[in-house]
């Protein structure tokens, strides 16, 4: 059975996708104006999380005590534990590592788009590859130019755009025609 991409759900006048798309913006929103609440609580959340991996981890390599792979499962379940507690222990530095990695992740992306853009002059739409690869170079060069202090706002403020950009296709998909 095949999907059609280009056609809305058949339910997508329920009324539903306007609400979603309203709750999905405003919870962004929120997110926007308070970046410090949610990026301290997502990091604590991504903590306990690891922190919990971490333990079943651990039960884990007990229960295969005898399979030769025990030491690799015990380690990594120490790890996954020991990383989990430091970062419910101190969510803000916890959040200034996963940000300086995330500026990281921007800046090398950003070069690695940029470059490939430019080595192949005659691809389709190159500008909007060089645009994009611009912007993702441009937002790991604000990260580490504010970096420790934007370890407290990048995240909450990702998760934010995040929220309203996905309200508004719920939105949009709710006003399309049929």
């Amino acid at each position: 059975m095949t999907t059609d991409l280009a056609t809305p759900p058949p339910h997508h006048k329920s009324g539903w996708f306007l609400a979603l798309g309203i709750l999905y913006v405003v919870a962004g929103a929120i997110a926007v104006l308070s970046p410090l609440v949610v990026t301290l609580a997502s990091v604590f959340f991504f903590g306990a999380v690891l922190f919990i991996a971490g333990v079943a981890g651990l039960v884990h390599s007990f229960w295969t005590r005898g399979w030769e792979r025990f030491a690799v499962q015990l380690l990594a379940g120490v790890l996954a534990s020991i990383m989990g507690f430091l970062l419910m222990a101190d969510c803000a530095q916890g959040a200034a590592v996963i940000t300086l990695i995330l500026a990281s992740y921007f800046l090398v992306g950003g070069m690695f788009r940029l470059g490939f853009a430019l080595s192949h002059p005659g691809m389709l739409h190159r500008g909007a590859l060089v645009f994009s690869g611009l912007v993702t170079l441009l937002l790991g060069i604000l990260i580490i130019v504010h970096w420790p202090s934007s370890g407290l706002w990048v995240i909450g403020t990702f998760i934010g755009i995040d929220l309203i950009i996905y309200g508004f296709s719920f939105i949009a998909l709710y006003n399309s025609k049929d």
